[in-house]
């Protein structure tokens, strides 16, 4: 099944940097860094539900591979306003689009977001779609 069903899913996702103490909307984070944020996660690969524990595993290595790409994490959350479920995640600087949805892939990932001042973009991985809304 496309990924692109999800698309509506993804796209109402409430998505938070953390930023110094507090978590602050990835909208307000972005204007506040003045550049397109990334927000990447490595759990729940395609279609899988692994443990907390290897999720948390293999959203590590992801940090290190954005750190090895000269970049500097930010924890960030993804979570589905209609549930419980939140997907602890990363939030970069200096990803163009395809890089990021280049690293989503090697995750395994469906799609990454891509957030500015005003927008939430989803784009997907390993497919050719993107949707987007306005942020409040």
């Amino acid at each position: 099944m496309s990924g692109r069903h999800w698309a509506p899913v993804y796209l109402k996702a409430i998505v938070t940097v953390r930023q110094g103490d507090a978590w602050v909307d990835a909208g307000a984070y972005a204007a506040s860094v003045g550049a397109p944020v990334h927000v990447l996660t490595a759990w729940n690969p395609d279609a899988a539900r692994p443990s907390e524990t290897v999720n948390r595993a293999a959203n590590e290595r992801l940090r290190a591979d954005l750190v090895n790409r000269g970049l500097e994490p930010m924890p960030a959350l993804g979570a589905d306003p209609d549930s419980p479920h939140v997907e602890e995640s990363w939030a970069v600087v200096g990803l163009s689009d395809d890089e990021a949805r280049v690293v989503g892939a090697a995750f395994d990932q469906v799609a990454v977001f891509r957030v500015t001042a005003s927008e939430l973009a989803v784009l997907a991985c390993r497919e050719d779609w993107a949707v987007r809304r306005a942020l409040p």
